[in-house]
């Protein structure tokens, strides 16, 4: 141990590194030591509040940078995931899209958006500034499906792959799907008669419309799903791709609102529902009346009266109308849809039934009566008995 170390010559003290957390050597060496150097014990001195600081702000920014960097990656990967991931998966039915002449970037990028092509606007946008495809964009009518990637969406818009020219088509309410398939033919639409008339008894399309599926004994497996309304097709399209559309239609109307309606108010299941409404849709114009016409029939179901419904006479004998009352031998009809010879409803509908006679169904009045006709201004008359029916019968026809 080295007590008086040479004044001329570096001591052993001198040399000792500085003391770490502001401790001097002799605290170092304990309360002993400083007892015989003459002091007295004495605790540690406090680190300086400037040390302090120095380290909280060394420990923020090291925070601050990792946070920095987690934020960055977590953007870059939803930034990639915007630029080249599809707006749906596979299996979703192409949309029409039309550009118009002097659309700009942004224009074009949120209508993309608000058709499902594209998931973001401001990404679309992104992607064809940075390919140079900008000023690129023409205008026209493009088949684009949401399952494609945004790339691929640019291309084809860049180079101006546009879809056919496409055909606006009414399906008045009403129409079976043989009128359906003859206004499509006549308006070279679906691929022909023969695709038209396969398409339209083909019920896988009502299986991946989750639509169900066709009873025994119906005579076209789409009849009632085909919803009518005012389409724009192309001449490109299928006879399914025309049809799916339509049904896609009759299941934005056919809401599962009113399909719990009808099985509350009315003991419908969808399929008897909509072969309930294409009868009051046929049985009369005025979608005012269509509640009280469904009521009656309803009447009629629960008592397990035949329907006597002109209309399932018609379609049973491949007629639309007549200008005359049914005859005796037409209601002798032999068929499964002869709602005069055969109790409840018939095995599918008999026409592709609007919004109005589905929501009647859904929606039934209450009534006592259990028939009706209607007078020559197209006004319900009803009747609680046969005798009420026929008196009414010779007041307004004669007969």
């Amino acid at each position: 141990m080295v007590n008086s170390p040479n004044p001329d010559e570096p001591g052993v003290c001198e040399n000792l590194p500085p003391a770490e957390d502001g401790l001097s050597p002799a605290a170092e060496e304990g309360p002993a030591a400083q007892e015989s150097a003459g002091g007295s014990p004495s605790r540690p001195a406090p680190a300086p509040a400037a040390t302090l600081r120095r380290r909280g702000r060394s420990l923020y920014l090291r925070l601050s940078l990792v946070g920095l960097a987690v934020a960055c990656l977590l953007g870059a990967w939803g930034v990639g995931a915007a630029l080249t991931r599809p707006a749906a998966a596979e299996g979703h039915r192409p949309v029409t899209v039309l550009i118009r002449p002097g659309m700009g970037m942004r224009q074009i990028a949120v209508a993309l958006k608000h058709a499902g092509v594209i998931r973001r606007a401001w990404a679309f946008e992104v992607l064809a500034l940075v390919r140079g495809e900008a000023r690129r964009l023409q205008a026209g009518a493009y088949t684009l499906s949401p399952s494609m990637t945004p790339q691929a969406v640019l291309e084809r818009i860049a180079s101006g792959d546009v879809a056919a020219p496409s055909r606006r088509v009414t399906v008045p309410e009403g129409w079976n799907a043989a009128q359906i398939a003859g206004a499509l033919e006549a308006d070279r639409l679906g691929g022909g008669a023969a695709a038209l008339a396969a398409a339209a008894n083909d019920p896988a399309l009502l299986t991946a419309a989750a639509l169900p599926a066709p009873a025994s004994g119906t005579r076209v497996a789409l009849e009632g799903y085909l919803f009518p309304d005012t389409y724009a097709f192309t001449s490109n399209m299928t006879a399914a791709q025309i049809f799916g559309r339509m049904l896609d239609r009759f299941n934005a109307v056919w809401t599962p609102q009113l399909a719990a309606a009808a099985r509350a108010h009315a003991g419908l299941d969808t399929a008897q529902a909509v072969v309930l409404a294409s009868i009051v849709q046929r049985e009369v114009a005025d979608p005012a009346e269509m509640p009280l016409v469904a009521g009656i029939y309803l009447h009629r179901l629960q008592l397990g009266m035949p329907l006597d419904a002109d209309p399932t006479v018609l379609y049973a004998l491949g007629l639309v109308a007549q200008q005359h009352p049914l005859t005796g031998a037409q209601t002798d009809t032999v068929s499964p849809y002869n709602t005069y010879a055969v109790a409840g409803l018939p095995p599918g509908p008999i026409c592709n039934p609007g919004a109005a006679a589905l929501e009647a169904v859904a929606d039934p009045a209450a009534t006592h009566a259990l028939y009706f006709l209607t007078d020559p201004q197209g006004a319900v008359i009803t009747a609680d008995t046969l005798q009420q029916q026929i008196a009414n019968q010779k007041k307004y026809y004669g007969t």
